[in-house]
């Protein structure tokens, strides 16, 4: 009657030692989903690619609206490589910063900044915060310069993203450097 009752307790405690933290995902769009998913969602448009980014990318569309921790979002970019997610890209304005930290923070956890700085074209120094939370096989990274002073990003991307990416440059350097 004893084996009875530690039974689930061995089979609890055996499953958490073993549990592994999910990937992450963006209201339910997760990285390592096949593209029909979004395919099949009419707020985004898909191509197929040939560059080295994606095999296929996908874009909310340009009359559709999505937030991120209430911040409006410019742009939402999927990418696919094999048909499956491997990389999410958000940018937003830089004003929503803080507040899309602070709940990156309450979901993923404290984290300190990496800072750099980055300058404008008036070479005025500005510091610049990159948070980064890493999970088994992928990195989320929230940058509050991204492509301009106005713009910060979240990426969530695979490290298999990571590897494809570099993999498929290098083949593309080498085919530029035979046509020299």
């Amino acid at each position: 009657m004893k084996n009875l009752y530690l039974m689930p307790l061995c089979i609890f405690i055996f499953s958490m030692a073993f549990a592994q933290e999910s990937s992450f995902d963006f209201k339910g769009i997760a990285l390592g989903s096949p593209v029909s998913m979004i395919e099949s969602d009419s707020r985004f448009t898909c191509k197929d690619s040939e560059g080295i980014l994606a095999d296929q990318s996908c874009m909310l569309k340009y009359n559709e609206s999505e937030t991120i921790a209430g911040a409006p979002i410019k742009t939402f970019i999927l990418s696919y490589y094999k048909g499956n997610l491997e990389s999410m890209r958000i940018s937003f304005l830089e004003k929503h910063f803080t507040g899309v930290i602070s709940a990156l923070t309450e979901k993923y956890g404290g984290k300190e900044p990496k800072t750099e700085t980055v300058r404008n074209r008036m070479g005025t120094s500005f510091e610049n915060r990159i948070y980064v939370w890493k999970r088994k096989g992928a990195t989320l990274d929230a940058t509050r310069y991204a492509s301009d002073l106005d713009t910060s990003s979240v990426t969530f991307r695979t490290d298999y993203a990571l590897e494809e990416f570099a993999r498929r440059k290098k083949a593309a350097d080498k085919k530029k450097a035979g046509d020299l």
